[in-house]
């Protein structure tokens, strides 16, 4: 038999899938699209996350972005990324709009086992427009 296993240090992409819809809700927010560089965050250093999707709600100068890494008891690793969903004057998209933007985002010195990444877009804590998460 020739090495029928993986590599222990060989790493899968990351799948981002839809979230669960907010309390109170039975509908999901929208579903981001999303991608990571590198594919897979490592601990402590930067990575590039490019966002994209269309919502049922306009983003304005006022939605947030919000990237946050959660552990297995479902508490926040470090403070999570808060940024502006938008800048500059072209900063609002209209309902069904296609949305794309990319930031750069410090992943934490340390991502525990079971560590979720949350990519989320929002007006305020209860109005989530779009999210998407993975379990690293």
């Amino acid at each position: 038999m020739v090495n029928a296993f993986p590599h222990n240090l060989l790493k899968r992409a990351i799948k981002f899938n839809q979230c669960a819809p907010p309390d109170g809700s039975i509908i999901p927010p929208t579903k981001l699209k999303v991608t990571l560089s590198p594919e897979v965050p490592v601990a402590g250093q930067m990575n590039k996350v490019t966002i994209s999707g269309k919502f049922t709600e306009d983003i304005t100068e006022n939605t947030e972005l919000v990237v946050a890494f959660i552990d297995s008891n479902r508490d926040p690793i470090d403070e999570p990324t808060k940024l502006p969903a938008c800048t500059g004057s072209g900063c609002s998209i209209k309902v069904g709009e296609q949305y794309t933007q990319t930031v750069e985002i410090q992943t934490p010195d340390s991502i525990p086992h079971s560590t979720d990444m949350f990519i989320v877009i929002g007006n305020s804590k209860t109005d989530v427009i779009g999210c998407a998460n993975a379990e690293l």
